[in-house]
């Protein structure tokens, strides 16, 4: 997770590695080990690493929730084995999550993209970090705004066949757009 954001960080600041290793002393060989999971930095050098791309490491107290990527793992779980309600139910669980953690929580449970399904499940999750990102007035992380889905669908996380009982403008916008059929409310209570 660590090391995936600060590759991802060196990517969108088009810094190669031959150049941050010139900025943080760290060997570039080691920067591509560490890249592609051959070996674990210190926390000294990922500091170093941070500090060479213009960032810093936090530790953000999330106290134990479920992140929208580990969520997405517990669904796909969950649909192999057959229980669409505990998928709903943990898609439910980080709406509520989302809703009640304090803004770096908040960031820090959105920032990493959840593995994509290309299906609503992946729409419901990204539609809900939009939503909830918003209304709390952050930033909506990109991996969310770039999860599309599709207007047409009609998806629901209970059964499509009960989509034709959502009253549809009471689904927030970044739900709707993507084909997400659950109503505010039921986030909001969740």
């Amino acid at each position: 997770m660590l090391i995936d954001q600060l590759l991802r960080l060196r990517h969108r600041r088009g810094l190669p590695a031959t150049l941050l290793g010139v900025r943080t002393g760290i060997d570039t060989s080691a920067i591509y080990a560490f890249e592609h999971r051959r070996r674990d930095p210190r926390v000294s050098t990922a500091e170093a690493w941070a500090r060479g791309l213009g960032a810093r490491l936090i530790a953000v107290d999330t106290h134990g929730r479920a992140s929208a990527a580990e969520t997405a793992a517990q669904i796909r779980h969950h649909l192999r084995d057959g229980n669409r309600d505990a998928a709903a139910q943990a898609l439910l669980q980080l709406a509520s999550t989302l809703q009640v953690c304090d803004v770096l929580a908040l960031a820090a449970l959105t920032i990493d993209e959840p593995e994509p399904q290309g299906d609503g499940w992946t729409w419901a999750i990204a539609g809900l970090v939009e939503y909830v990102t918003a209304r709390r007035g952050i930033p909506t992380p990109r991996w969310a705004t770039e999860t599309t889905g599709d207007p047409t669908a009609r998806w629901s996380p209970w059964a499509t066949e009960l989509a034709d009982l959502v009253d549809v403008d009471k689904v927030p916008e970044p739900l709707r757009r993507r084909g997400v059929l659950i109503e505010a409310g039921e986030l909001d209570s969740a």
